[in-house]
């Protein structure tokens, strides 16, 4: 018997619509759908329905979710502080892409969405005045963080996890002061195929992420009721120079163990069996960085003067 969530396929009686343009596939017919099992270890046999709008080109999981039922235990959630010198690589982008906005020492920052909050403790470190909220976290849980308002709000890989992105965007411009500025990092549609398998380990991510933006779409978006577009990106955070440091070698090394995230929960002397497994990961890990399929982007926008 066919579990609750697995995916069905599309038919011509079935309906659904775009979030972002609005188009609904009565009108246009998705121009692409593709079944993506679920990449954590726990719903691995569950399928999901992926399709790309034909009018703006964005992607959208079709089957409806239970968020407690896959938050409960959600991966990024248990980063361990094992990983920490890690993840500053990724902490340092973040706040290079911020301090040409006027990020420094002092000022205020919300990071929504944070997960562990890792890197609401990076930010404090380098004299930030940073708070995270994060519904599913016991420690950043606390929604009184909300009611402040600060000069940079930050959401980075929570855009594509909600079911309404035009009413998250609007929450975070209202928690930003008024000269504030607002930092997305989500997926890049335009960059994704979704029928390749690299792609349904990284940036598909089923069923975690319900719609996945074009640049176009996300630029439009942020820039509503006035609000200036001053930096985007078509980078991934985890993508750097630094060797083993780039999605190119990570999203091989899911897909040779298995496809499922939870690999990056396992002790990290674990992995060296399988680079020996797996010898071309290897050549990934030295030279990944130059054959980044820039499947994220950044865009930071700034409140109306």
């Amino acid at each position: 018997m066919a579990k609750q969530h697995d995916a069905v396929h599309m038919t011509t009686n079935e309906t659904w619509e775009c979030v972002f343009c609005g188009t609904s596939t009565a009108e246009l017919p998705a121009v692409d759908s593709a079944q993506v099992r679920c990449d954590v270890r726990e719903f691995g046999d569950e399928t999901f329905t992926v399709w790309r709008c034909a009018r703006c080109g964005s992607l959208h999981a079709k089957e409806p979710i239970d968020p407690d039922r896959y938050y409960q235990n959600y991966v990024n959630g248990r980063l361990s502080l094992e990983y920490y010198s890690f993840l500053k690589v990724v902490f340092r982008k973040r706040m290079k892409t911020l301090k040409p906005a006027g990020l420094k020492r002092g000022t205020t920052l919300l990071d929504y969405g944070c997960g562990s909050g890792h890197f609401v403790r990076y930010a404090r470190e380098h004299g930030v005045r940073a708070e995270g909220y994060d519904p599913y976290s016991e420690e950043f849980g606390d929604a009184s963080v909300l009611d402040g308002r600060y000069d940079f709000v930050t959401a980075q890989d929570v855009f594509e996890h909600v079911e309404d992105p035009h009413a998250l965007v609007a929450d975070l411009k209202s928690y930003a002061e008024p000269n504030g500025c607002i930092a997305v990092g989500t997926c890049n549609a335009d960059a994704i195929d979704i029928h390749n398998p690299l792609d349904q380990v990284g940036p598909l991510h089923q069923p975690f992420h319900r719609h996945i933006s074009t640049a176009a779409e996300l630029q439009k978006m942020t820039s509503e009721g006035g609000w200036k577009v001053i930096k985007f990106n078509r980078d991934s955070l985890a993508d750097t120079l630094i060797p083993f440091f780039n999605t190119a070698v990570g999203y091989r090394l899911l897909t040779s163990t298995g496809g499922y995230l939870d690999v990056a929960l396992d002790p990290v002397s674990s992995w060296l069996k399988d680079f020996l497994t797996h010898p071309s990961l290897i050549f990934w890990g030295l030279f990944g960085s130059f054959f980044s399929r820039k499947t994220d982007m950044t865009v930071v926008a700034h409140s109306p003067a």
